[in-house]
């Protein structure tokens, strides 16, 4: 018996065809689904939780940030 190994991978509805064509000449077995709503893990939603409480005044411009990055990473 062989192991089957499972992934979860998206792919532009362009490309589909291509993509059935290929798992069928490998052999795999799909099930399609399309997805429309986006879930958080429990640890994503705690992180935006706890960011209610940091004030604006304490948050920097998203500009400015990556500029700092830039220079301090030399990107």
């Amino acid at each position: 018996m062989n192991t089957m190994i499972f992934y979860n991978v998206s792919i532009p509805e362009s490309k589909e065809s291509f993509f059935q064509e290929f798992l069928e000449l490998i052999g795999a077995q799909y099930k399609k689904e399309e997805e429309t709503d986006f879930l958080f893990t429990d640890e994503q939603k705690k992180v935006l939780l706890d960011q209610r409480n940091i004030s604006l005044d304490d948050c920097k411009d998203a500009d400015d940030f990556y500029e700092e990055m830039k220079k301090k990473y030399d990107l």
